[in-house]
């Protein structure tokens, strides 16, 4: 039986796992939220910075979602304990995004031992586009040497578009560019919201089953 007190705070772990959904998983959505409705009112220098701040927080909804979508699939451990591990990397998400593209919904409900009230969550997963996009900026963020580059450009030395890059302890660089945009913007914190839906979606419907669990009508 897992010590409660291993978890942060002392919490056991359905307590952990519920305030993981609650917070960790809403952070980057949120973040990238404010950040976007910062832009809308920032000087042009300052709109490519937020833009960064938003992609970065699109690369941790990108890597918790693999996160839960790793813990609820391998129950040889428990959940939470699987989620406290480091977030996963870019191997991980190569992994993650081959099976949502060729798992169906219900297919995807059975591989996490879902019930059905999870299957919207996996339709949306199902429905993300180009999710292979996003690999260099995973592997950026996961690379432990990230950072937000904005190179200059036009005659008043206004960016159009910033990067997030990184380098591995291999030596390969990993870099995802953006537009600083309004639009550009508002499209990565939407789908920095939907990512985060999604984990949510799947963790919340563990959490309902395990607390149902043996509940009589």
């Amino acid at each position: 039986m897992t010590d409660p007190m291993s978890f942060p705070g002392g919490m056991s772990e359905i307590e952990f796992v519920d305030s993981y959904a609650r917070s960790a998983l809403r952070k980057p959505q949120m973040a990238a939220d404010a950040a976007l409705r910062a832009l809308v009112f920032a000087e042009a220098g300052d709109r490519a910075v937020l833009a960064g701040l938003i992609g970065q927080e699109l690369a941790e909804a990108c890597r918790r979602l693999v996160a839960v979508h790793g813990a609820l699939s391998d129950r040889r451990y428990s959940v939470g304990r699987s989620l406290l591990r480091p977030l996963p990397g870019v191997a991980e998400w190569r992994t993650f995004i081959q099976q949502a593209a060729t798992f169906t919904p219900e297919q995807m409900v059975r591989e996490l031992s879902l019930p059905e009230d999870a299957l919207s969550y996996a339709k949306n997963l199902r429905g993300q586009p180009d999710l292979h996009l996003l690999e260099g900026l995973v592997a950026a963020a996961a690379s432990g040497n990230s950072m937000l580059l904005i190179p200059s450009s036009g005659p008043r030395n206004v960016p159009s578009e910033c990067w997030f890059a990184g380098l591995t302890a291999e030596g390969e660089a990993f870099a995802a560019s953006f537009g600083v945009e309004e639009v550009d913007a508002a499209n990565l914190a939407d789908l920095t919201a939907d990512l985060c839906g999604i984990a949510r979606g799947f963790l919340n419907a563990y959490l309902g089953a395990r607390r149902g669990a043996g509940r009589r009508d």
